[in-house]
């Protein structure tokens, strides 16, 4: 018996098989049941067949991988219970993921007509007055808009003008008093003198998420800041487009294409170039009365319509 401690793994090796063989033959035999071994006190070599038996343990198997769906060889599923099984695989527990819900759901621009002003706000500078005068919208949208408006004064400066008030209103105070579907704003040439992107961009949030407090179910379009003509852009080293278009691509960065939209205009207004129009413009930097309905063709042809 010498060579049993001099080979003591030789030894474990012809046990082992011995009793793999004698457990193969009990299980043919009606012995084996499934799970008969407390992992806590079976012997090491009922463990190892246990191991062996079941090949692919039930933990080694992620939720929807296809080995945990698979029939037994030689055995078929139903037309039925096959069907559940493609479309569950590889996709989890649960069935097929849900690539886009509906709080996640991403809306493209449409064209509308004139009737998808009838609940919109357009809030904004001279330009946007300009649109109230020459647009004809006027009938249709509500239009919050004063000469000189700032990022720093749109909600608290008392512009609005309300039925059966004597004096105007803030357009916070209005727009806690009327819920509107759409809220268009534009603001940022009369900023481009004053502060610098960081601090315009602070406080253009700090307006836009307050706007969404007062109006939470409208749709916000933030517009891009129109451009100056190329004279201008050349000679001005403030109200040029280069600041312009730096303030542009930060507001864009603001849309999440489910609720808040960015839309520029700049698309339909300027030239080649970049640069606002020549002949669009009367001064350098606003529109001609004409071509205010080039403006609301433009919103027409990006419009959003959500899902009732």
């Amino acid at each position: 018996m010498k060579w049993f401690r001099k080979y003591p793994l030789l030894l474990t090796l012809t046990v082992s098989g011995l009793l793999l063989s004698l457990a193969g033959l009990w299980k043919s035999q009606g012995g084996w049941q499934e799970n008969a071994y407390d992992v806590r006190t079976a012997p090491f070599s009922a463990l190892v067949f246990r191991d062996i038996h079941d090949k692919v343990s039930s933990t080694d198997i992620e939720p929807g991988d296809v080995a945990a769906t698979e029939p037994p060889e030689g055995q078929e599923l139903d037309p039925a219970a096959e069907e559940e099984r493609k479309m569950t695989a590889g996709t989890g527990a649960d069935g097929p993921d849900e690539t886009e819900t509906a709080a996640e759901k991403v809306y493209d621009f449409v064209q509308v007509d004139e009737s998808y002003f009838d609940d919109a706000v357009f809030i904004g500078d001279s330009r946007t007055v300009g649109l109230f005068e020459y647009g004809g919208m006027e009938e249709r949208a509500t239009f919050y808009c004063k000469t000189s408006l700032t990022i720093w004064n749109v909600l608290e400066k008392p512009i609005v003008q309300l039925e059966g008030e004597k004096k105007p209103v803030s357009v916070e105070e209005a727009l806690s008093r009327k819920q509107f579907g759409k809220v268009y704003l534009m603001v940022g040439i009369n900023e481009l003198g004053r502060g610098n992107i960081t601090l315009f961009m602070e406080q253009y949030k700090k307006v836009m998420t307050r706007i969404r407090e007062l109006q939470p179910d409208a749709i916000l379009f933030v517009e891009g800041i129109m451009r100056v003509a190329g004279e201008k852009n050349a000679e001005d080293p403030i109200f040029n487009n280069t600041n312009i278009n730096a303030r542009n691509e930060q507001i864009a960065l603001l849309a999440d294409q489910k609720d808040v939209f960015y839309i520029d205009v700049n698309e339909a207004v300027c030239d080649e170039e970049g640069n606002l129009n020549a002949e669009y413009t009367f001064d350098q930097i606003h529109l001609k009365a004409a071509y205010y309905q080039v403006w609301k063709q433009f919103l027409m042809e990006h419009g959003v319509v959500r899902d009732a």
